[in-house]
């Protein structure tokens, strides 16, 4: 991974955490969010982006269990098994959240740490709330995106339910990716037209 990439992630990262301990539940998901789209593996990053989700449900609890994460990782225990521990220790009333999570698992198994994009469309609309499908799918799975206009369709989403800064760098992404392809330039132009930007 290149430095600026690695930076990147830290500044996302320590963004995340300035919000969470501000109660900034939401704008703390956006920095996980971003940083996951770069870094899906990232245990810190899953770890915070749950405990966002969770403090709308139960926010003491959710700012014992991070500060039970922080304390216990730097500790040297094992991050993996304190994210599992998390993960059981959370009771979450939000059936939406869990059978999302089950339904990209089964897709996972499948494809390999992700979900196809046009499958993630297929739970989005199972579910009928592509903004919450969205949200939670940016921080428990990677989505693979297997061609320019799905990738077009996946930024556009993403500026459509008001993830502008993820947007943005999935599209740098795709221009890094295609140098000298005038698509993304012209569906750039687009979005603004639609006022997405």
């Amino acid at each position: 991974m290149r430095l600026q990439t690695v930076n990147m992630i830290k500044r996302y990262k320590k963004e995340a955490q300035k919000a969470f301990n501000q109660a900034k539940y939401d704008l703390a998901l956006k920095f996980y969010s971003l940083a996951l789209s770069i870094d899906p593996s990232d245990i810190d990053l899953k770890v915070g982006a749950v405990l966002c989700d969770f403090a709308k449900e139960d926010e003491d609890e959710a700012i014992s269990l991070f500060d039970f994460y922080l304390s216990s990782s730097l500790l040297g225990s094992d991050k993996n098994e304190l994210y599992d521990e998390i993960l059981e220790t959370i009771n979450y009333e939000d059936d939406f959240f869990i059978s999302l999570l089950e339904s990209i698992n089964d897709f996972t198994n499948s494809v390999e740490n992700g979900v196809e994009f046009n499958d993630f469309l297929e739970i989005a609309k199972q579910r009928g709330d592509m903004k919450r499908s969205l949200e939670d799918v940016m921080f428990s799975a990677k989505i693979i995106i297997n061609s320019k206009e799905d990738m077009m369709d996946f930024i556009a989403l993403l500026f459509k339910y008001d993830f502008k800064d993820e947007a943005l760098v999935y599209l740098e992404n795709a221009i890094n990716i295609y140098p000298g392809d005038t698509y993304f330039e012209e569906k750039f132009r687009e979005l603004a037209k639609r006022k997405y930007i």
